[in-house]
């Protein structure tokens, strides 16, 4: 967007928020920020564990690997998940309303690989491989995960290249080794964790 097309746009938030007392759509188009790079570049540094995110219902059964993962509050339970509005499974997750995030266990890099569409498998030969079963709402839960939480979208929104999902926490489990190592992604590699010495 070069400045006349920034400047006329600008015009136009501004004229729009006339009175609205919402100033802030001006501000946050003007604020320069970082590049996309710089933003990857630093977050590439960020430990995060790895998940894949489960749906099944009138849309379909999907899942796909998936970093952006929160938790939000625990009265209620609620987490969050932020998924590229261009990834097939965002719009099955939109149809079905329910989601279940499993975080893996570092024996299930493979898992991560094949959500993340290496190999360019199918849905159903996906959730071929690997021990799945179900807890309330219907969405795949991996047997082999360190946890999965169960999950109904209470709300969802559009921010930027990516759709934000609330998810209230209907059901919960945990694999039955207690100090199973989670798979995490940092400096854009696989690692695990081990404690530090106190």
């Amino acid at each position: 967007m070069n400045a006349e097309e920034m400047n006329e746009k600008a015009a136009a938030i501004l004229a729009a928020s006339e009175g609205t007392g919402a100033p802030d759509a001006l501000d946050d188009l003007l604020e320069p920020g970082i590049s996309v790079a710089e933003f990857r570049d630093a977050l590439a540094r960020a430990v995060t564990a790895v998940t894949v995110v489960t749906t099944d219902g009138p849309g379909g059964m999907a899942g796909v690997t998936c970093s952006a993962v929160a938790s939000v509050c625990d009265t209620p339970p609620t987490v969050l998940v932020c998924m590229n509005r261009r990834s097939y499974v965002n719009s099955v997750i939109k149809q079905n309303d329910v989601l279940c995030v499993n975080w893996l266990s570092s024996q299930q890099r493979s898992t991560s690989d094949m959500f993340a569409g290496v190999g360019k498998l199918s849905m159903p030969e996906r959730f071929g491989s690997g021990r799945w079963h179900t807890l309330a709402t219907g969405s795949p839960c991996s047997e082999d995960a360190t946890i999965a939480l169960d999950c109904r979208v209470i709300e969802s929104m559009e921010v930027g290249t990516h759709s934000v999902f609330l998810a209230r926490v209907l059901a919960s489990k945990t694999h039955e080794e207690e100090h199973r190592e989670p798979l995490v992604y940092c400096r854009r590699s696989y690692a695990t964790t081990r404690p530090t010495a106190h």
